[in-house]
């Protein structure tokens, strides 16, 4: 395998075969204080997915300001210069950054830790030690879910995602946001930021103009 690893500063970068990685694959940033994890993410992540590391919170909020967005987020908690928690809600109050989804990858867990992970808004919580298998996994279906998906030829046209597309379904069925959140197992402010997405992308004010949207003429998706 023709990997290499570039350490300039604190910032690593996946290079193969001294080229940066082909930009048609799948985005993943990594952020993580253990220079360990992020060297093993390159490599398992590095073969399906152009990855970028870094080492620090605030590294990762400035490249998001300059760089090209990732598609996902893997986001450790417990760092030294500032805490994963802060990380997502400073993700989540940029506008470029808001929508994508972040998973905690982090030695915390308590309960209490992966509930606010949660209520951060964070789209899933894994701890560590995990299976690699599995974290792949997790992250191929997260990142199906963020793919744009048009809801139907009879309404204008909107790249709901995956998972907006579900949330649009009970809100057809006459669903509420809590309501919303114990079906698809979702916590609240996850699914806030959800209908937050979807009433941006098609114009919409609240949550009544969204399901009138939704129905469009025929009341279908």
């Amino acid at each position: 395998m023709n990997l290499i690893l570039s350490v300039r500063k604190r910032f690593l970068t996946v290079i193969w075969k001294g080229k940066r990685m082909m930009t048609d694959k799948k985005r993943i940033m990594v952020v993580d204080d253990d220079k360990v994890l992020l060297k093993n993410a390159a490599v398992l992540l590095g073969v399906n997915y152009s990855v970028s590391l870094y080492s620090s919170g605030r590294e990762a909020l400035n490249a998001l300001l300059e760089n090209t967005l990732p598609d996902l987020i893997l986001l450790d908690v417990k760092m030294p210069d500032i805490d994963g928690y802060s990380v997502i809600q400073q993700i989540n109050e940029m506008p470029q950054s808001k929508n994508i989804p972040v998973v905690f990858v982090t030695g915390m867990s308590d309960e209490e830790d992966e509930l606010k992970g949660f209520q951060l808004g964070a789209a899933d919580y894994i701890k560590k030690p995990f299976s690699q298998k599995i974290l792949l996994a997790r992250i191929s279906n997260l990142l199906k879910k963020s793919e744009p998906v048009a809801l139907s030829s009879e309404l204008p046209t909107v790249d709901f995602t995956e998972t907006e597309c579900k949330v649009a379904e009970l809100i057809l069925k006459g669903y509420n946001g809590k309501e919303i959140c114990d079906k698809l197992f979702y916590s609240y402010s996850y699914v806030k930021k959800l209908l937050a997405s979807m009433r941006e992308k098609s114009g919409c004010e609240t949550l009544g103009d969204l399901k009138k949207f939704l129905c469009g003429r025929n009341g279908k998706l």
